[in-house]
């Protein structure tokens, strides 16, 4: 796994200024409203697309600002996804107090601010949430994005394609656009084209086809993060894609019993639980998308391998490797040539729709 999967943030403080001590007074919600109309006023001034308001993307918002901006709360909610914008004003001469003429004036600063304006004017941006928490003698401002920031392997922002036209797919149709897709025939390269990459193209090609798709994120307890796919099928549920290419992991082969070659295939079913390895099964052997499924795979091929172990050993008479070699068949059948070990101990996922 390579440190280059992981998901970067950007994250902006302003330097403190001084407020207009007249005012007629605004409520903290009042002040977001007016943020959030005026950021999309701006937007459509230039011709861009007007941002939705996402509840969620409101309290990580607020959580930010309630912290001051404190890198625990960015590392423990799902804030380290996503880009924001995050600055403060303290007061003289008194308690902080908001004003009808506070959204405004907090709105211009940023517009005519580099690296604030660059994120209210994302084109890639379409929802986002907005946060104003006063603590001691400051106001604290936060707005989250749903840009989500990982391509190439150095921070670029992800250009995720959508289709007003999409639908959640059934399973044999979602099965059917992945075996003729072929972004995971594409070589994974460091530094130019990385998990994120993958799951970008992934998730614009099915949405081009119709097919409602999700950009995921998952944070592993130890080691970089991973980027993939998920569907909402509608009759098997949820399901995971990781379409990750040659060159970022390489197919455990399983217990040898005759010299044959075997074509990997990077189409991968992922199996997701938070303090639970990331599992993946091919996509041509998955025939439940459960949790539970993935751990009796797994098992499966611990007694595989152990039945191929005894078969080569040769302590076994004629009779009974004959009847062994019969189980070993009837299992490689099932689970094929070869498996994709865990990528980690799951720790947070982020399902990006």
């Amino acid at each position: 796994m390579l440190a280059l999967c992981l998901l970067v943030v950007v994250l902006v403080q302003v330097p403190q200024v001084s407020c207009i001590t007249s005012f007629t007074s605004a409520s903290t919600a009042e002040v977001e409203n007016e943020i959030y109309a005026l950021v999309n006023q701006a937007r459509q001034q230039r011709g861009l697309n007007v941002l939705v308001r996402d509840p969620n993307l409101d309290a990580l918002a607020r959580q930010a600002s309630a912290s001051k901006f404190a890198d625990s709360v960015e590392e423990s909610t799902e804030l380290h996804y996503l880009m924001h914008n995050s600055w403060w004003v303290t007061y003289d001469g008194g308690s902080p107090r908001l004003d009808k003429g506070t959204a405004r004036k907090q709105v211009d600063y940023c517009l005519e601010t580099p690296g604030l304006q660059d994120l209210m004017l994302r084109s890639e941006a379409r929802a986002t949430g907005v946060g104003v928490v006063t603590v001691d003698d400051a106001v604290y401002f936060t707005q989250v994005f749903d840009v989500l920031s990982a391509a190439s392997g150095n921070g670029q922002p992800i250009k995720l394609s959508e289709n007003a036209q999409d639908t959640d797919p059934l399973w044999a149709q979602l099965k059917a656009f992945l075996l003729q897709d072929n972004t995971d025939q594409l070589p994974y390269v460091l530094d130019s084209f990385v998990c994120a990459d993958f799951a970008a193209m992934l998730h614009n090609n099915a949405e081009k086809a119709g097919i409602k798709a999700a950009y995921v994120s998952v944070d592993f307890i130890q080691g970089p993060s991973h980027a993939l796919n998920a569907f909402r099928t509608t009759d098997r549920g949820l399901v995971y894609i990781d379409f990750t290419g040659q060159g970022f992991q390489s197919a455990t082969p399983g217990g040898s019993l005759d010299s044959q070659n075997s074509s990997v295939s990077y189409k991968k079913v992922a199996y997701i639980e938070v303090d639970q390895n990331y599992g993946l099964i091919s996509l041509d052997k998955a025939t439940s998308f459960d949790y539970g499924f993935y751990q009796q795979w797994e098992q499966q091929w611990a007694d595989y391998e152990a039945k191929v172990d005894l078969y080569n050993g040769g302590s076994l008479s004629w009779k009974d490797r004959q009847a062994l070699r019969s189980q070993i068949d009837a299992l490689r059948a099932v689970l094929g040539d070869y498996r994709w070990e865990p990528l980690g101990i799951v720790k947070d996922v982020y399902i990006h729709w």
